[in-house]
């Protein structure tokens, strides 16, 4: 067998290796043939085809046999079946050999860490074409965790290096006498530095050995992969350190000429009146004289058409309005982030054709807007600085955002999973996810975040808690194939070289040269502490605080007085839902923290004094816990008025200075907003994608017109993200703790200015008269003719004797009714549930939950427009819940329970028109004979 030792990198920055058996087939005696085929019928393009099914894998120290025979038909023992795309320990736990790891144990005594000791061998045979004329066949891999040596049919065809790095061989002189079946093996190299594992304590009040990223957080040093795999405060140490083929892996054919990369690049007109594309593409050819090739496309339904020359090897054209005239869009759609418009994207799709054949076709979705990223803001210096502040398509945007650390601890994410979790962000009104270290970059994200309109903060793969990558010409490639493999997506809003501190000055220079090359529309940002790039952007940091704090200390770091503007880390304790907290520990930890606590992250960062402080703290301000139940219903409030907070506080100071405040915010990233693993920190929903109370906090705070109670000032706030400015009256009342009004007053709103916050007035007075030392207060915004906008609910101390929350216990028991409907569609079962307060008492945080009758099992994720309800006595509200055909077929006998803070159970009337309707008895079962928790 011949082979061509050729490897070439294209501009795109993917490697290219293998044949080229053109001139053995021959590149002849094809005229005549329909468009895209062969005279026999038979296309020479076929798109992508997953090679899923039918793989084998083993450790690499467990076998002597070497890549050509494990490339082969020869049947070999010792290899048991493989999940790809999947890591080795997500093989075993599929296997039977390791339980999963995550839920009801802790992972390092559950699995060795010897799995990161190896390499693994992966296996595969599949069926391919028979070649005909002209006809090229590619293997590409999406990614492979860390190294990749790969072998077809007995012949080693090229290497993939770093986690985030493409593969594409062209292995068409294996495949053209391969009679029908390839043999394909991959040598998936293991971490060269490593530490051991970090292991949990509960009684430390630390992470995990008192530091990211293991003992010395050498993991760093082997540059691009999923580094946070060694331990972090939020992720146990994965045994093996997520190792693996993560990404898919797939094979195409093309005819002599391929399209290597399409880049589409819009220009929007300052009006917003045109939009220009031009289309970059980069062709791989292999004639060996020039030859004329017809681009063939359409865009927005106009079909285009052009004559191009391309010499052999690679090459590029370039594609503009000035060639095209559907290139120039008049009156384009555009591309809004969440909350200001629709997402609209164009598809262009383009071909190239030689004679008759089509040689290659790609589709690429892409959006037009239009990005600025700085305004000037008066620096502690006294002196203006273009601060990070982002105006889409002319708009002023608050980035309202989420950090994900990592999709999902052990790489479990597929395509629905993860669209899933990026439209929880879309429901809970976000407009970012920060892509933490890169640790998510798979075209699944993307194209999610694109649908969603959640712009991204893509980071790369550099941090503060280790020593600089080993290999930095390894780091600049992996960024490089990012960069043009993504660069389509309009979700992406810039680039950052890493976490928390500059990378070393070659990573630094490298990046932004990569970006003024390759994406120069883009910001470059140092690192998400700050820039020390050329032309640098000011204005932001991270930092914290990362646990509970009050809601008053978040308005009061935010509040317009302190540096900087832009906040892209700050977080707290999200304790899930009793029956998720039952889940993921064990039974016999349920009422006593323990080590199992731990593994689930319970001391975050220590900054509450670990899980026992965070305890301490949580009863000190709800009242002593008396058992499991009683936590978690405390604890849901703990999550609501923090993390609400958070959020407030940047939108009741947005967009304009004010006399002594000179730095009005312009965006806030709560760390975090998705757990890679079940967690007791960080998230706004769990690890099966149960929204609990830090959903509602964040939806509920990040609404586009907002009327907010600042809690440091006691003014009332409204927030208008919106283009045009709104007016109306607000209704202000307050509720002693027996549930009656003790206030009432009106405020009118002249005029909200768009994109601002406008301070309409106070309650100050009002509250300090307040006969009990809890007060509710309902904010009730409408508009001039009359309809809601908006209603907010906060239960707040009486200024003049704060004492917390303690006397919550002492307030009456709501009463309420539930009714639920379920209507059933071709496309799944809406649940309507009204609930109204039929009593006196306040009926604070009513809680919904989807559950199977015959298993009492949550429906998840189920999609509640509205959950964890504050209702004053005579109100209702009307929540709607979504769940697929698919979710109904698993599900046939669905219900809907109820639990909240203090419901009158014999008082209150339960009732469904086809769908069940009963109290969550466990989770209001909070007042045991004698206390449980912690006993």
């Amino acid at each position: 067998m011949t082979q061509l030792n050729r490897r070439r990198f294209l501009s795109g920055g993917i490697a290219i290796a293998g044949g080229g058996a053109l001139g053995v087939l021959g590149l002849s005696d094809i005229a005549g043939a329909a468009p895209g085929s062969t005279p026999g019928g038979r296309p020479v393009h076929l798109d992508g085809r997953e090679i899923a099914d039918g793989w084998t894998f083993t450790s690499a120290d467990a076998t002597t046999t070497s890549g050509a025979q494990l490339a082969s038909a020869q049947h070999l023992t010792g290899l048991k079946p493989a999940v790809v795309p999947g890591t080795p320990l997500t093989s075993m736990i599929a296997n039977g050999e390791y339980p999963d790891p995550l839920y009801g144990r802790i992972v390092t005594d559950t699995v060795p860490d010897t799995l990161k000791d190896t390499g693994y061998w992966y296996r595969v045979a599949f069926g391919v074409p028979r070649l005909i004329p002209g006809q090229r066949f590619w293997l590409q891999f999406e990614g492979i965790n860390y190294l990749g040596t790969i072998w077809l049919n007995g012949t080693e065809v090229g290497t993939v290096e770093g986690a985030f790095k493409r593969g594409v061989f062209d292995v068409t002189d294996i495949i053209a006498k391969a009679d029908g079946t390839a043999h394909l093996a991959v040598l998936v190299g293991k971490l060269d530095y490593v530490d051991p594992p970090s292991l949990p304590s509960y009684a430390s009040g630390v992470t995990r050995g008192g530091r990211n990223g293991g003992k010395t957080g050498i993991t760093l040093k082997n540059g691009p992969t999923f580094f946070c795999a060694a331990g972090w405060d939020w992720l146990p140490t994965i045994p093996d350190r997520d190792l693996g083929i993560w990404q898919p892996v797939t094979w195409s054919t093309t005819g002599p000429v391929r399209l290597t990369d399409v880049h589409v690049d819009p220009t929007l007109s300052a009006d917003l009146h045109t939009a220009d594309i031009t289309v970059d593409l980069a062709l791989d050819s292999a004639f060996d004289t020039a030859k004329s090739v017809v681009l063939k496309g359409s865009l927005d339904g106009h079909d285009f058409e052009r004559t191009v020359t391309v010499p052999p090897g690679t090459s590029t054209v370039t594609l503009t309005s000035k060639d095209l005239a559907c290139l120039r869009l008049d009156r384009p759609k555009l591309w809004w982030p969440n909350g200001y418009g629709d997402p609209y994207r164009y598809r262009l799709t383009i071909a190239v054709e030689s004679g008759p054949q089509v040689c290659d076709e790609r589709t690429v979705d892409f959006g037009v807007r239009r990005i600025e990223y700085t305004k000037p803001i008066q620096s502690p210096a006294g002196t203006p600085l273009d601060c990070l502040a982002i105006i889409v398509n002319n708009q002023p945007i608050l980035v309202m955002g989420g950090n994900w650390g990592l999709d999902e601890a052990l790489k479990r994410i597929p395509r629905e999973r993860l669209r899933e979790q990026v439209r929880l962000h879309r429901d809970a009104n976000l407009n970012l996810i920060r892509n933490w270290n890169g640790q998510s970059s798979t075209e699944d994200f993307f194209e999610a975040c694109d649908e969603y309109g959640i712009l991204v903060w893509q980071d790369f793969f550099c941090s503060t808690e280790g020593p600089p990558p080993a290999n930095v010409a390894r780091d600049l490639d992996n960024m490089r194939d990012c960069i043009v493999r993504f660069r389509n997506h309009p979700s992406i809003l810039l680039w950052c070289g890493g976490n928390e501190g500059p990378p070393p000055q070659p990573l630094i220079d490298g990046l932004d040269s990569l970006v003024a090359e390759l994406d120069p529309k883009r910001a470059a940002l140092t690192s998400s502490a700050g820039d020390t790039g050329k032309d640098p952007i000011g204005g932001y940091s991270s930092g914290g605080p990362y646990h509970w704090v009050t809601p008053s200390t978040h308005f009061s770091l935010n509040d317009g007085t302190k540096w900087p503007p832009f906040h892209n880390e700050v977080g707290s304790y999200s304790i899930p839902t009793l029956e998720f907290i039952r889940k993921m520990v064990p039974e016999r930890s349920w009422e006593h923290p323990d080590d199992f606590w731990a593994d689930r992250d319970v001391n975050g960062n220590g900054g509450n004094g670990g899980g026992a402080g965070y305890l301490k703290l949580t009863a000190q301000r709800y009242g002593e816990v008396l058992n499991l139940p009683d936590f978690a219903r405390k604890s849901q409030l703990m999550n609501y008025e923090c993390i609400k907070a958070i959020y407030e506080a940047h939108a009741a100071n947005m967009e304009s200075a004010a006399p002594g405040k000179p730095y009005p915010r312009t965006g806030v990233i709560m760390w975090m907003t998705n757990p890679a693993q079940p967690s007791f920190v960080w998230q706004m929903y769990t690890h099966d994608l149960e929204a609990h109370s830090a959903f509602y906090a964040v939806q509920h705070a990040c609404r586009r017109v907002n009327v907010i109670l600042n809690s440091q000032t006691l003014d009332v706030v409204v927030a208008n993200h919106t283009r045009t400015a709104v007016q109306g009256t607000i209704a202000v009342t307050l509720y002693d703790l027996n549930g009656t009004a003790f206030a009432d007053t009106s405020l009118r709103v002249g005029e909200a200015a768009a994109s601002d916050h406008t301070v309409i007035g106070t309650i100050a007075p009002q509250l300090n008269a307040a006969p009990s030392d809890i007060a509710f207060v309902r904010l009730l915004f409408k508009d001039s003719r009359g309809s809601e906008l908006v209603r907010n609910f906060y239960w707040v101390e009486n200024p003049a004797r704060a004492a917390g929350f303690t006397s919550l216990d002492d307030a009456p028991a709501a009463a309420v009714t539930v009714v639920a409907d379920a209507q059933h569609g071709r496309d799944g079962v809406e649940l309507t549930v009204k609930v109204e307060n039929v009593g006196h008492a306040v009926a604070l945080m009513l809680h919904l939950q989807v559950y199977d009758t015959r298993t009492g099992e949550r429906v998840l994720p189920a999609t509640f427009n509205d959950n964890y309800l504050n209702l004053a006595g005579g109100e209702s509200s009307t929540v709607r819940v979504q769940l697929t055909a698919e979710q109904f077929q698993r599900h046939k006998d669905i219900g809907v329970r109820i639990d909240g803070w203090k419901i009158d159970q014999h008082a209150s009337r339960l009732q469904g028109h086809g769908v069940a309707v009963t109290f969550n008895k466990p989770a209001l079962s909070t007042h045991p004979s004698t206390k449980t928790f912690g006993v």
